[in-house]
């Protein structure tokens, strides 16, 4: 399984490497490698017994106007009951492989290699697990001790950021915050 986020970096005169802005995760996948199917003892046709089910999944459903999403279980690996990993998928690539056949030349072993990709809507995902965003305006009590850059490096990760908080709010005098005193933290705008 594999998921991954993606990051803006920004570029500092002087450095190595820029600051690092995550932007968004992008979607998990999940291979799933050598699975064999066999029909040798029934001398079943594996293509249509086994494989045509599984390539159906990839194809445009006319219905749906996408291909079907499907639910991938293996024993308690991605139990039923947990949301996060019980989410639905799609079949991104089949790989089939014929590896048996009989006399006649019908294949009745195949081994099967798939890539699926997470099909979890957001309005699921964020049923599943809500998120709080950055991007929206905090109200900040005032602790004993706080000054406007503590605050910003708090919120911002930014010290140098104190003069929006202290702007937003009208303070004059940023040495002089008293405990108990309710601050509006602005989002940084992108």
């Amino acid at each position: 399984m594999e998921k991954a986020a993606e990051f803006k970096e920004h570029q500092t005169q002087g450095s190595d490497s820029g600051e690092k802005e995550w932007t968004h995760s992008i979607s998990r996948s999940l291979k799933v490698a050598s699975l064999y199917f066999d029909t040798y003892e029934s001398k079943q046709n594996v293509r249509t017994r086994y494989v045509d089910k599984l390539e159906r999944l990839i194809h445009y459903d006319e219905e749906l106007h996408r291909p079907p999403r499907v639910l991938f279980v293996w024993g308690r690996f991605m139990a039923e009951n947990d949301e996060y990993n019980s989410c639905k998928w799609y079949v991104k690539k089949v790989n089939i492989q014929y590896v048996m056949f009989l006399n006649d030349g019908t294949p009745v072993r195949a081994k099967v290699d798939f890539d699926l990709i997470e099909a979890t809507t957001v309005g699921e995902q964020q049923e599943a697990r809500p998120m709080a965003s950055p991007d929206h305006a905090k109200v900040y009590t005032v602790q004993r001790g706080d000054t406007l850059q503590n605050i910003a490096w708090k919120e911002y990760d930014d010290p140098a950021q104190w003069r929006r908080i202290a702007d937003v709010n009208a303070v004059d005098d940023p040495m002089t915050l008293e405990p108990g005193t309710k601050l509006l933290v602005p989002p940084i705008l992108k």
